[in-house]
């Protein structure tokens, strides 16, 4: 990590020094993960003078929520507007491998979950698209057979007038009660639209929920397991104290506890 100078100390030399540290970073720092608001771990860094790389303004506290960092707290640029500076530092450190594995694990299912509602979806609208091509279609046909069938009456007015008059409403009548049928059909797709978009936001919610969930129950295990370990390490140490068992098997042990 860049070494970060005091804000009442920094001078010319300090700025140039910092600049050449600043291009030699790795790129990996400038990759913001995913965040999720959390109230015991949030707001701007002011124990320190420390300042993010870009914009020389103070770091926020945050915690991601991507991939197999979720749920790791991080110091980085606060800026929302333009350029993101990235992390500045983790503050806790990797999960282990088993963690992650379930971190992936749960995440690939919330993108194929997210995939297949997305294609259902792009499926249905170029379905209701179709259908709209067709009643356009059918509206412009009964538009024109209406036309043809008045120029026919209107030929023929000077005998039948009164039925005309008759036949024609009848037409237009017909031809509102259509309209009003091709109206109601559209509605009624646009209703089934918003239904499948409102379920595929329910569904998002419920896998984050449930991720959220899945974490809590891996942590309560961490810490059951180190309890475990502390209590064995605990027993170790009193038996080698009172001299019990043999020295160099208890030692093994409790280097293979240490491993663990």
């Amino acid at each position: 990590m860049p070494s970060w100078p005091n804000s009442n100390e920094t001078s010319d030399a300090d700025d140039d020094e910092y600049m050449d540290e600043y291009s030699s970073m790795q790129m990996e720092y400038f990759q913001t993960p995913d965040t999720v608001i959390d109230p015991s771990f949030s707001g701007l860094v002011v124990e320190s003078d420390r300042k993010c790389i870009l914009h020389r303004q103070r770091p926020g506290r945050f915690v991601a929520f991507e991939g197999t960092d979720t749920g790791r707290r991080f110091i980085g640029c606060a800026i929302t507007d333009g350029v993101n500076c990235g992390v500045l530092e983790w503050v806790d450190a990797p999960w282990p491998v088993i963690l992650q594995r379930c971190l992936t694990k749960l995440w690939d299912m919330y993108h194929e979950e997210n995939l297949g509602r997305v294609q259902d979806k792009e499926a249905h609208e170029i379905e209701v698209e179709k259908l709209k091509k067709e009643l356009d279609s059918l509206a412009n046909q009964y538009s024109q057979l209406v036309d043809d069938v008045s120029k026919l009456f209107d030929y023929q007015d000077g005998q039948k007038s009164h039925d005309m008059d008759y036949t024609s409403h009848e037409l237009k009548e017909k031809k509102h009660q259509l309209e009003e049928q091709a109206k109601i059909e559209v509605q009624m797709e646009k209703l089934k639209l918003k239904k499948e978009q409102r379920c595929i936001l329910q569904s998002q919610a419920d896998i984050i929920q449930n991720t959220r969930k899945a974490m809590k129950e891996i942590e309560v295990d961490r810490d059951l397991l180190k309890e475990e370990k502390k209590k064995l390490e605990h027993v170790i140490s009193e038996l080698l104290k009172v001299g019990h068992g043999s020295k160099e098997k208890l030692d093994k042990i409790k280097q293979v506890v240490m491993e663990e």
